[in-house]
């Protein structure tokens, strides 16, 4: 009897310890995949609102003009439209242009301008 008890109690023993040993693990494991679950996802939400904040970004630089007043130092945005020129979106930004020189650029050029120079999405004209 006392043998069987002994026997009894030592397989308790072994199928608790087996069990704590597994649930361990597992936990353990589960744990990791829920930390790099969160973390990839996390990343990925993240490359996901940068990309569209950087496109509506460049898409409102496309679609608009800026405006300087190099005099002041005041700048504007003017939305661009088909057909709009320099004399149009210094009006648009309440800029005084008499009798002023005209400066666009363009990507990486500078183009001597008038007022009414057409310009396209991007523009930057500078007025002097």
């Amino acid at each position: 009897m006392r043998t069987l008890s002994g026997i009894i109690c030592f397989g308790l023993l072994v199928v608790w310890l087996g069990c704590k040993t597994m649930a361990t693990g597992t936990i353990k494991t589960t744990g990791a995949v829920a930390k790099t679950t969160i973390e990839v996802g996390g990343k990925v939400a993240k490359t996901a609102v940068s990309t569209t904040i950087d496109l509506a970004g460049a898409a409102f630089r496309q679609s608009a003009v800026t405006v300087i007043d190099t005099s002041t130092g005041l700048s504007h945005k003017v939305p661009w439209k088909e057909g709009l020129n320099a004399s149009g979106a210094a009006e648009i930004a309440a800029i005084k242009r008499a009798g002023k020189a005209i400066e666009i650029v363009r990507d990486v050029q500078r183009i001597k301008a008038d007022a009414e120079t057409i310009l396209k999405p991007g523009d930057v004209v500078r007025i002097k």
